[in-house]
């Protein structure tokens, strides 16, 4: 186990112009190597750990329930204070996808507003944690008024593009559910 593991890390740490992702991915799928890649996702090499967690998206891609297994782990892991950005980035990117698992809903919803309000977070980062937030509160109302408000209050005119057009469309998609629910209410 070991040795496919550093196989498999040495194949992550290539020059990012020889670096395949995709093909990696194909590899993972082929070979049942998905638990030693998430494994990697947690090594303390920052670049190991981001590419693999950019090979566990292009494995969801190519087979999702290769990938469904590691759920809570990969959210328990977004706790690490420490974790580059492209973990977190590759990790909410699975769960824009994919329902967040229900005992991990009020987990991810605190760990995506802690990134959404973190100005000094990336940009796809910040964005992506909205629209986990938004796919996990569609079926509370509540939790969707609570997100609308705090969408308005950090829309500020010194954000960045990217994260006012994702607020400005996450607030179009709530405001058509509640016209839309107001209808069926009527």
């Amino acid at each position: 186990m070991k040795k496919r593991s550093t196989y498999l890390s040495v194949d992550l740490i290539g020059n990012i112009n020889s670096f395949n992702s995709k093909r990696i991915a194909q590899h993972v799928v082929a070979d049942n190597l998905m638990n030693d890649l998430v494994k990697l996702c947690f090594d303390k090499d920052h670049l190991i750990s981001s590419r693999a967690a950019w090979v566990i998206w292009h494995c969801f891609e190519l087979e999702k329930k290769i990938v469904l297994p590691y759920f809570d782990t990969l959210i328990d892991n977004l706790k690490n204070e420490h974790l580059p950005n492209g973990v977190i980035r590759n990790t909410l990117r699975l769960f824009q996808k994919y329902p967040v698992p229900q005992k991990k809903e009020s987990q991810m919803l605190d760990i995506c507003y802690g990134f959404i309000i973190d100005s000094g977070q990336a940009i796809a980062v910040r964005a992506f944690a909205m629209t986990v937030i938004y796919n996990i509160s569609l079926p509370y109302p509540e939790l969707l008024l609570e997100f609308k408000g705090m969408l308005i209050h950090i829309n500020h005119p010194e954000e960045s593009a990217g994260i006012k057009s994702r607020i400005r469309n996450t607030l179009r998609q709530i405001e058509k559910l509640s016209i839309k629910n107001h209808k069926l209410l009527s």
